[in-house]
């Protein structure tokens, strides 16, 4: 019986470190995607300038 208790403790506070580690992972996805945007609309800003002068 304190054996299932252990465990069950332990895999609650392996399941909350996951949940943790999850939420920083999808923040800093989230603002990698925002760079790749960012990228992007920049590269298009200046592919555009670009043209205007030709």
């Amino acid at each position: 019986m304190a054996i299932t208790s252990i465990l069950n403790s332990n895999d609650a506070e392996m399941l909350e470190k996951l949940r943790t580690e999850n939420i920083l992972l999808m923040e800093e996805n989230k603002k990698l995607s925002e760079t790749v945007d960012w990228m992007h609309d920049t590269i298009w800003r200046l592919v555009h300038i670009q043209r205007s002068e030709n």
